[in-house]
């Protein structure tokens, strides 16, 4: 990697700089100013020997000739080159990729890591420090094809971007096959159900999990309400299930594919509605059968959905003999309290107490429907209320030992 050149301002105070200095001084201008002490004694060794001029002109060092194990030139130009060719198209462009790229060119070609100190070096990597490491998340893959897809959509701008598309885009958790992909102008339930229904035709059975968000569009189960599209996929036995709101990671497949579908729409720009399809169209077929995968040991997702099990299809309910509609299912949330003084636990303008041995602690209160589970800070179940309408004071039964008396010394 290339020192990091000194600025003239900084030439300037290390030629005047004089000597003798207290001790430890040139250390600590050296951290100041985040220069090595050897570039320090370098400039001050010129200043004496050529003078202050020439001290204050950077000089390129000679560097010495290459390791014998270095690698060639020649393959980190044609990295390089594989690497900007692949960005140009919107293609994944990382050193994994570009290494797999050159082995199919017959290259005997370096490690991931190799390659990516050889595009740090050469400028070509945008830092980023604030991202996460990969070794923090908690990944989760399903053992077999249509065991469980993934469904999303994000928004596209078009043209001037006065019109907004919505892309749909379902997802085989298991192959990372692409199965249907639709563009509409909005994110709605009718739409969900076409691409949906256009993934099913394709690979010609229903999935038995289906994951989504929270949206009003997909699966609102956790908000006490069912959808159209989780009514019209109970009717082939598929269980619909959804991340927990506010985090996206679980969708973590899905939001990934968005990424690297909005990286071809950017090198392929287009302005209307027919425009976008075909060029998703041609994604589709890029990303499922030419484009090797990284969490499929660099397989493509066509290659994966035709080697690996495939799950057995849901069976659709007996109709006959399941109600129809379907009551809607109590809603069940879950959430922290801390008792106040006296152990008493405010929840739905309603007080509960749980005795001073509580004090102060903290509990976690699990609503079903007018059912409370109170559990303490260790896991146990304290004590189940069922609210009754218009009371607002649940004692623990206890009698109250009332306040502590005063101690007198009376004479015998």
């Amino acid at each position: 990697m290339a020192e990091r050149v000194v600025p003239m301002d900084v030439r300037a105070l290390i030629v005047n700089w004089e000597s003798p200095a207290p001790r430890g001084a040139v250390s600590r201008f050296c951290e100041r100013h985040q220069i090595s002490r050897s570039q320090f004694y370098e400039i001050r060794a010129r200043a004496t020997a050529e003078g202050p001029v020439a001290a204050m002109a950077y000089r390129q060092r000679v560097t010495e000739a290459r390791h014998p194990q270095a690698v060639d030139i020649g393959i980190e130009d044609l990295a390089v080159a594989v690497r900007k060719e692949l960005a140009d198209q919107g293609l994944d462009h990382g050193p994994v990729t570009v290494r797999w790229h050159l082995q199919q060119l017959g290259v005997t070609a370096p490690a991931a890591s190799t390659l990516a100190r050889i595009f740090t070096a050469r400028g070509m990597v945008t830092p980023q420090p604030q991202k996460r490491p990969r070794s923090s998340y908690r990944r989760f893959e399903f053992a077999a094809v249509h065991e469980c897809w993934q469904l999303d959509a994000f928004e596209w701008p078009l043209g001037d971007g006065s019109t907004i598309a919505h892309i749909y885009q379902v997802l085989d958790d298991c192959s990372r096959y692409l199965i249907a992909t639709r563009v509409a102008l909005s994110e709605n339930s009718a739409d969900a159900i076409a691409v949906v229904d256009q993934a099913i035709a394709t690979a010609q059975q229903p999935p038995c999990l289906f994951l989504s968000d929270n949206g009003s569009a997909f699966n609102q189960t956790r908000r006490g309400f069912i959808s159209k599209l989780v009514t019209h996929l109970e009717t082939f036995g598929t269980r619909c299930i959804t991340g927990r709101p506010g985090h996206p990671q679980t969708q973590g497949k899905d939001e990934r594919i968005h990424q690297t579908t909005q990286r071809w729409l950017r090198a392929h720009p287009v302005t209307t509605l027919e425009e976008l399809a075909g060029t998703l169209a041609e994604f589709d077929e890029i990303y499922n059968h030419q484009r090797p995968h990284q969490s499929l040991a660099m397989q493509t997702p066509a290659q994966a959905l035709s080697t690996r099990p495939r799950a057995i299809p849901p069976l659709p309910p007996d109709t006959a003999t399941s109600p129809s509609p379907r009551p809607a299912r109590p809603t069940i949330t879950a959430r922290t309290y801390k008792l106040d003084a006296n152990g008493l636990l405010s929840v739905r303008r309603t007080w509960i107490c749980l005795g001073r041995d509580h004090a102060r602690t903290t509990v976690t209160v699990v609503i079903s429907g007018q059912t409370l589970a109170i559990f303490d800070h260790h896991g146990h179940l304290a004590r189940t209320v069922v609210l009754i309408p218009g009371k607002r004071y649940y004692g623990n039964g206890k009698k109250s030992p009332g306040r502590p008396r005063r101690q007198t010394n009376r004479p015998d």
